[in-house]
C-alpha cells in the first residue's frame, strides 16, 4: 500500500493492478474516474481561473529553471502568492522592502559586531513595523503568501525568515534559510562569526545547541550526531518548502486546483521529487489523463528501491495503458 495527499484526502491504494485504481475522494464525495473529470478541472468556474493565472505559472516555470544564483527569492515568493492573489502588484511588496532596509542602512557600519547588525535590524521588523509569529491561526494560507504577511505583519517561520533574509540581502549582509525540521530559521554568515537567528519569535538569537534541540524534538528524540540539519538551504529549496507547508492545507480544504499547482510547481523546481510525482500521477489518473500519469509513475518508479512495489507499479501502469484519455 502506498498513501499520498491528493484532492482533500490521503489517497491509500493497493498498486496491484492490472484492475481500476480504486475510487479518490474528490470534494468529499467518492467518484470513479470518470466523474472526478468533470468535478477536479473543468469546471467553468475553475477552468476561468486557470485561465487567468496563465501567465503566472508560465513566469514561475522560467523561474524554476534557472540556475539557483539566479533565482530572486522575493520574485519567486510573490509568484507563489499570486497563485491566490493573481492580481497583487509586486512593485509594491518590492518597494517595502527596500524602504525597511534603507530605514536600517544609515546606521550600518563596516566594523560593526555581527550582533549590532542583527539588533538594528530586529528594532525595525520586530518593534517598529511589529512583524510576529501567528501562533493563533499558524495554518491558514496567508501565513505563506508575502503580500499578506507584509500586510498583516504576521506569518510563519519560513515567511517571516525570507522578509529577514531579504532585508539583510539589501543591506549586503550574508543571512541564509535554515530548514530545521518544523521550524524554519535564518544564519548570519560573518567573518568573525556565525549566528543562528529566529524571526518567527523576534529575531532571537539561537545557539547551535539550541538549533539541535529544535531538530531532536521534531525527529522523535533521535539523537543528532552531526551539524548536517545547520547547513543553509538554496532559495529553490526554500521556495519548494514553501509550496509543500500549502499542499497539505489545500488537501484539507479540497482545493483541488491549488493542490495541484502546488504539486505541479513543486515539481517545477526539484523534477524528481518522488512524494510529488506519485502524487501528480494519482491527480493526472483522477483527471482521465492515462498518459501523463503513466509518464510521472515512469519517473517515480526510478526511486523505488523494493522490487515488489516496482512490480506493482509496473503492473499499474500497464493497466494504464490500456485506458483511453478523456481529456482531448
Amino acid at each position: 500500500m502506498l498513501g499520498f495527499i491528493a484532492a482533500g484526502k490521503i489517497i491509500l491504494f493497493s498498486l496491484r493492478a492490472p484492475r481500476a485504481p480504486r475510487e479518490i475522494k474528490l470534494n468529499g464525495t467518492s467518484q470513479s474516474p470518470q466523474r472526478s473529470q468533470r468535478s477536479f478541472l473543468f469546471e467553468p468556474k475553475r477552468k476561468t481561473r486557470l485561465d487567468i493565472t496563465d501567465k503566472i505559472d508560465k513566469e514561475f516555470s522560467r523561474l524554476a529553471s534557472l540556475p539557483n544564483d539566479q533565482i530572486d527569492l522575493d520574485h519567486g515568493a510573490l509568484l507563489i502568492a499570486k497563485s491566490a492573489y493573481p492580481d497583487l502588484d509586486e512593485s509594491v511588496y518590492l518597494d517595502y522592502l527596500d524602504r525597511i532596509a534603507a530605514r536600517i542602512k544609515p546606521d550600518f557600519a563596516s566594523d560593526e559586531d555581527p550582533a549590532d547588525f542583527i539588533a538594528m535590524i530586529n528594532r525595525v521588523l520586530f518593534d517598529v513595523e511589529k512583524f510576529h509569529g501567528n501562533r493563533e491561526n499558524y495554518y491558514d494560507p496567508d501565513n505563506s503568501f508575502l503580500n499578506r504577511v507584509i500586510d498583516r505583519k504576521s506569518g510563519i517561520p519560513i515567511t517571516l525568515s525570507l522578509i529577514y533574509i531579504e532585508i539583510a540581502r539589501r543591506l549586503g549582509l550574508d543571512v541564509r534559510g535554515v530548514g530545521l525540521p518544523g521550524h524554519f530559521i535564518a544564519v548570519l554568515y560573518h567573518d568573525s562569526r556565525v549566528i543562528f537567528i529566529d524571526p518567527f519569535n523576534g529575531g532571537e538569537i539561537r545557539t547551535r545547541d539550541d538549533c539541535l534541540e529544535i531538530v531532536r524534538t521534531y525527529t522523535s528524540g533521535v539523537e543528532v550526531s552531526d551539524f548536517h540539519w545547520l547547513k543553509p538551504v538554496t532559495n529553490s529549496e526554500i521556495l519548494a518548502r514553501m509550496l509543500r507547508n500549502l499542499k497539505p492545507i489545500y488537501a484539507r480544504q479540497g482545493d483541488d486546483v491549488m493542490l495541484f499547482k502546488m504539486i505541479h510547481w513543486i515539481l517545477a523546481l526539484q523534477p524528481g521529487a518522488p512524494a510529488e510525482l506519485a502524487e501528480r500521477a494519482l491527480l493526472y489518473e483522477a483527471m482521465g489523463n492515462p498518459g501523463r500519469a503513466i509518464a510521472d509513475w515512469e519517473r517515480y518508479i526510478k526511486s523505488v528501491g523494493d522490487h515488489k512495489m516496482k512490480t506493482e507499479i509496473r503492473a499499474r501502469m500497464d493497466y494504464l495503458k490500456k485506458q483511453k484519455s478523456r481529456i482531448h
